[in-house]
């Protein structure tokens, strides 16, 4: 079984579906509502296991009831969270998040409160067994120590990269695979200059563009058609996915339209998706 290293942002998201968007009215009622795992790399890691993998979450959280929540949503899936590190009197994050109709979503983070920068005390037993190691950009110094242990054992080191700042490119800088989103690309010239710096950084790049698909080097892959439930955690599903693939070691020709697939199911089912429901799906394109 293929091992992913995640290490990043992890919070408790409370998702509502609303009637109507925007309101017109002091109270808009909702028709749904979920307590979930949120988090790009917390979220990836669930994807990992949920897709037959095995996922590490490192990171931070306080010593709080959300804390213990999160922790617990991750251990429900079977995740190694010996490295989730819990710190006393810090608040952990939290998100609300409003589903409109048709799907897209609204987030209000919550950051958390007391979440401290050192990554000194990283432990690095998670990368023994990995075949590849996740990062998002929310723990710069956390992520940049893990991407440079994760280079040193010549692992694919794959960066979910939605930040323009110093720290986040340092950290692209590292990583092996940089997959960007279609906001951060607008940001920094479009997706031909995103890419473009990548390739200059060294690595393998390619932007998610939502109903637009994957772009990257080689060309595009196409989105998959779907009725979409709710766009939340896709692109940290299409990550973990990602990962997972290039640890098993498959190529990146692959692991987009893995990647693609798993997306494109999240969005549908409005829940991370298991193995089974991606190789159906891919087997009815």
């Amino acid at each position: 079984m293929a091992r992913v290293a995640t290490l990043g942002y992890a919070c408790l998201d409370y998702r509502f579906w609303a009637e109507q968007f925007p309101p017109v009215r002091a109270r808009t009622t909702v028709h749904a509502y979920r307590m979930d795992l949120g988090g790009p790399a917390a979220v990836g890691a669930m994807a990992v296991a949920r897709l037959g993998g095995s996922a590490a979450f490192i990171g931070r959280r306080g010593d709080d009831d959300v804390g213990r929540r999160v922790e617990a949503l991750l251990r429900a899936e079977g995740i190694d969270t010996s490295a989730f590190r819990e710190f006393p009197g810090v608040r952990t994050p939290v998100s609300g998040i409003l589903i409109a109709p048709g799907g897209e979503r609204y987030i209000f983070p919550f950051l958390g409160e007391g979440l401290p920068d050192d990554p000194g005390w990283l432990p690095f037993d998670a990368l023994e067994t990995a075949g590849a190691v996740l990062v998002d950009a929310r723990w710069p110094a956390g992520a940049i120590r893990l991407a440079e242990a994760g280079r040193l054992r010549e692992l694919p080191v794959v960066l979910d990269l939605d930040q323009d700042t110093p720290a986040a490119w340092r950290l692209a800088g590292i990583a092996t695979h940089i997959v960007a989103d279609r906001e951060l690309s607008d940001a920094c010239g479009g997706v031909a200059a995103l890419l473009a710096r990548a390739a200059g950084l060294g690595a393998w790049g390619a932007v998610t563009l939502g109903p637009g698909g994957v772009a990257h080097a080689g060309g595009c892959v196409p989105a998959f058609q779907v009725t979409v439930r709710d766009t939340t955690g896709a692109g940290d599903v299409f990550h973990g996915a990602f990962a997972l693939a290039l640890a098993e070691g498959q190529d990146e020709a692959f692991a987009l339209t893995f990647a693609s697939a798993a997306a494109a199911q999240r969005c549908a089912l409005g829940e991370v998706p298991r193995r089974a429901d991606v190789i159906r799906f891919l087997e009815r394109r």
